[in-house]
């Protein structure tokens, strides 16, 4: 499977220990550090933006939308996102093109500064440490056995065959993943990124994987039960 996790991105070129402006990409997707994330861009603001970051090889933020649209007038965002770097590129005959970027270090928005021709915010880096402590390490572990359980059910539901995969060892790639690969909306992946230290990250990720188990498995009876009538 790919997961479409990057374990090793670019080293980031920029200080955490200080504020600095970021151009915002405001979306209705919450993206993770080392998590890849397509776009299709045509709004002649947004192709200006990030036209000036492929040239310099920066990096801009993407949020998640709290009031507003990704078409129109500047979105609110939520205060947390992540800032991305230009993978790839797709220039299209008109002016449009497509992108991958991939995501870097979680930031705060301490405030925005500018909202036209798009936003810019004033952010802090604020990369989730990983945490060595023997509670989190299990805590890691007990993360992994549930999503791969996780897994192998809806294989099963969906009677289709899944090539083998290997989740990242690092406990912080390892809840990174599942932060974006496990929630059931936005909403739910914001709160995942707002976890204020690795062990909460984990935590909420359990009782997000139990719930999702319980689904599957009430599926599974579902699918069985119906092959018998």
């Amino acid at each position: 499977m790919d997961t479409g996790y990057v374990a090793n991105t670019t080293a980031v070129p920029y200080r955490l220990d200080c504020a600095m402006q970021l151009d915002l990409f405001p979306l209705n997707t919450v993206l993770f550090p080392g998590m890849r994330l397509p776009l299709h861009i045509f709004e002649p603001r947004y192709r200006s933006m990030l036209g000036r970051c492929i040239e310099t090889e920066g990096v801009f933020g993407v949020v998640l939308i709290a009031e507003g649209e990704e078409v129109g007038p500047a979105a609110i965002p939520y205060k947390i996102g992540t800032t991305a770097r230009v993978e790839k590129v797709e220039y299209l005959p008109d002016g449009r093109f497509n992108l991958l970027a991939v995501g870097e270090t979680r930031f705060r928005i301490e405030r925005i500064v500018a909202e036209e021709p798009h936003v810019v915010g004033e952010v802090e880096l604020t990369p989730m440490q990983t945490d060595a402590a023997e509670s989190t390490l299990q805590a890691a572990e007990d993360v992994r056995e549930q999503f791969e359980r996780l897994v192998t059910l809806m294989i099963e539901i969906q009677a289709g065959y899944m090539p083998e995969f290997e989740l990242p060892a690092d406990p912080l790639q390892l809840a990174n993943l599942i932060a974006a690969g496990v929630p059931t909306g936005p909403g739910s992946a914001q709160r995942l990124l707002e976890a204020d230290s690795l062990a909460d990250l984990l935590a909420l990720e359990g009782e997000l994987l139990d719930l999702r188990i319980e689904q599957a498995l009430r599926r599974l009876q579902e699918k069985l039960d119906a092959r018998r009538n």
